[in-house]
């Protein structure tokens, strides 16, 4: 494969040299403009073998990092030099004519075939059009429903299996259903070993952990039995072996994040939802089968800078002399870049919304972002009509918008592009919530590389969607 890659690169270059000649017949290139070319159309060439190398060693991160790091500059690099030689040096006097005359042609063609369509064949594919249409649209919405209803229906887990497979050699009783709590071994003088299992909620879905807490009163080991969070997200959480720290504590401990239990970087609302489990583990154990005394503090309200950020930009993109008018337009977007992107990374994706369907919903006592975003977006639609996320507060439109006017290009896709560009965006739509309601894991319907953008954590064909959008963007 290597091999095929070099005689691609070796064509590639080839190329560039030709193109780089005729060029140069066009314009009177100086050493800036010649540097700029060279150098652009290397990086490109450079990111390609990069890329290729890195995807068959097994690391796609680093291919997507390879395309972003050097292909997106050496495009960059390449827009900044055909702008200043257009502006700063003098073309050489001879007249394009096969160009002209090929635009003419393309132009004339064009006229033609527009002119000789018929009425009555447009209008008969119009019928047939809508009737089709119209069909398939009511498919889907009835195979979501069937999805939605199946997935529910049959992604229960078993926990008393994945506990008698944990500890095959002890008895195992179940004492209570609600939470589930299991008892390990003989009871002794009321005081046993027992397997709380609990559930918070994540980003993506919920966390459901087994917590075995021993007669002495603390917490001996923390099993993950269900994670429906993000994929980067749990990766994340599993790396920095978060259950580790909550072993030997008494369960009547805080166990609250930033106070006795520390927040995995990067991982904030994971962290959050695990320690959530495990906290109501350990007091529904203390209260009710210790019988010790409520004394650990509640859990608060999480309201701090990052809370009072999101809220005033969601509030001032009700104001359209913000997101409209320069300089505040990019005031603004470098806001939501910079907060919700960078410091936060809260943005909303398909598997948000499909997991407030499922009911996968957060505190908002801990989670109060995630409402604002989410649920407040939603509200502001249905009341509304209007979508104020995507196209103002989400920092990946942003990134998007700035990239676009770095590349300057105005691409006017013909009415025909646009429609099946809808189509195959709803089709993608379509199977990514079966994906979800099948499974009844938001994440794995959750293809867009929003969150990675300002993460740098992907799983999958998400760090190549990446690169793709933002040299798109381009």
């Amino acid at each position: 494969m290597m091999d095929f890659t070099w005689y691609i690169l070796g064509a590639l270059t080839g190329a560039a040299v030709i193109y780089l000649w005729k060029f140069s017949k066009r314009y009177h290139l100086n050493g800036l403009a010649w540097g700029g070319l060279i150098t652009g159309i290397f990086l490109i060439l450079f990111s390609l073998a990069w890329s290729v190398g890195a995807v068959l060693e097994g690391v796609p991160r680093a291919a997507s990092m390879g395309l972003l790091l050097f292909g997106l500059s050496g495009m960059v690099l390449l827009i900044f030099t055909f702008k200043y030689i257009d502006v700063k040096l003098e073309k050489i006097s001879i007249s394009s004519i096969a160009s002209e005359a090929a635009d003419e042609a393309i132009k004339l063609v064009s006229q033609t075939t527009s002119a000789v369509q018929s009425k009555q064949t447009d209008a008969k594919r119009s019928t047939q059009g809508e009737f089709l249409g119209g069909s398939l649209k009511y498919f889907a919405y009835a195979s979501l429903i069937a999805a939605f209803i199946f997935g529910l229906s049959t992604t229960k887990k078993d926990y008393e299996s994945m506990i008698r497979g944990k500890y095959p050699d002890q008895k195992l009783t179940k004492v209570n259903d609600n939470p589930i709590v299991f008892e390990l071994g003989e009871k002794n003088n009321d005081i046993g070993n027992y397997v709380v299992i609990s559930e918070g909620q994540g980003y993506g879905g919920p966390f459901v952990v087994g917590v075995r807490i021993m007669d002495d009163a603390k917490v001996h080991e923390v099993m993950l039995l269900d994670n429906r969070e993000t994929p980067a997200f749990r990766k994340k959480v599993e790396e920095a072996d978060f259950p580790a720290q909550f072993k030997g504590k008494d369960v009547s401990d805080d166990f609250l994040t930033g106070e006795d239990i520390d927040i995995v970087s990067g991982a904030t609302i994971s962290t959050m939802a695990g320690t959530e489990a495990i906290r109501k583990a350990a007091h529904t154990a203390a209260a009710q089968y210790f019988n010790l005394e409520p004394t650990w503090k509640k859990d608060p309200w999480k309201v701090g800078l990052g809370e009072l950020s999101i809220l005033i930009l969601f509030i001032l993109a009700f104001f359209p002399a913000v997101y409209q008018k320069n300089p505040w337009r990019f005031i603004y977007m470098g806001a939501t870049i910079g907060v919700v992107g960078f410091y936060l990374n809260a943005s909303i994706s398909i598997g948000s919304l499909a997991g407030l369907s499922m009911g996968f919903i957060p505190s908002i006592k801990t989670h109060l972002i995630w409402w604002i975003l989410v649920v407040g977006t939603i509200s502001i639609i249905l009341m509304t009509g209007k979508n104020i996320y995507c196209f103002r507060i989400c920092p990946f439109y942003g990134i998007q918008y700035l990239v676009g006017k770095i590349g300057g290009g105005k691409i006017k896709p013909s009415t025909k592009i646009l429609k099946r560009s809808k189509l195959v965006a709803n089709v993608i739509l379509w199977l990514s919530l079966m994906t979800i309601f099948l499974s009844s894991q938001p994440a794995l319907g959750s293809f867009e590389p929003f969150a990675m953008m300002f993460s740098l954590n992907g799983v999958g064909i998400q760090w190549f969607l990446l690169p793709m959008a933002l040299i798109g963007s381009l």
